[in-house]
């Protein structure tokens, strides 16, 4: 487009100035913008992921009648991963009525006793000479109960661990309130010895952990 200035002589002298406007010329308006919003909702639904990330088998060895056995040296260690709001809890069972342990002999028929230190989830005690078969929680990442130790336990086979008779059905027996940081682990270590008169040969037997979380 070019712009310019031209000047006209009409009469006697007289000029006429004229500006002129040289270009495209168009009589369209500017186009308006037309705006909506497309709005995003979700919910979130609860996550929890359980596994035992250690000691997932626990080899006593062989057993001397009034020896006893503290296992695994590396723990049986719960991890949970979660996003409740209210955290979550960890329960075990041996699915094994009266006061006999998961741990059963090849004949079918006999079992070891679950611990006799009168220890339940609930108010662990000292092993002191008890026999059978006992659990501990020796360390967790939140939440460590100081029920499960007499004084500041520190490794599996801590003199001062004390343990319960593990439950015929799933019982709480460790509790984590408030949102969970990554993934959050508890530890813990059996304990077992049996009388002179228990019958020989080969034991096993397993319990069952269990992770829920817990919503409100």
């Amino acid at each position: 487009m070019r712009k310019g200035i031209y000047i006209y002589p009409i009469i006697s002298g007289i000029f006429v100035l004229s500006l002129l406007y040289f270009g495209n010329y168009s009589n369209s308006q500017e186009s308006k913008a037309a705006i909506d919003s497309a709005t995003l909702s979700t919910t979130v639904l609860e996550y929890i992921s359980f596994t035992l990330t250690a000691g997932d088998t626990v080899a006593f060895g062989d057993l001397t009648p009034g020896t006893p056995i503290k296992a695994p040296a590396a723990s049986t260690v719960a991890s949970v991963t979660t996003n409740a709001a209210n955290g979550y809890t960890l329960g075990l069972h041996d699915g094994v009525a009266a006061a006999n342990s998961s741990m059963i002999h090849t004949d079918a028929a006999t079992y070891i006793t679950d611990t006799t230190n009168s220890g339940t989830i609930a108010v662990p005690a000292a092993w002191g000479a008890a026999t059978g078969v006992g659990i501990t929680m020796w360390d967790a990442d939140t939440n460590y109960e100081t029920k499960w130790c007499a004084d500041v336990c520190s490794t599996y086979d801590d003199t001062d661990n004390l343990y319960a008779a593990i439950p015929e059905t799933a019982t709480t027996a460790h509790t984590v309130t408030g949102v969970v940081s990554e993934t959050d682990t508890s530890s813990w270590a059996f304990e077992i010895d049996v009388l002179n008169t228990q019958k020989t040969g080969a034991y096993s037997g397993d319990v069952t952990f269990t992770a829920t979380a817990v919503l409100s």
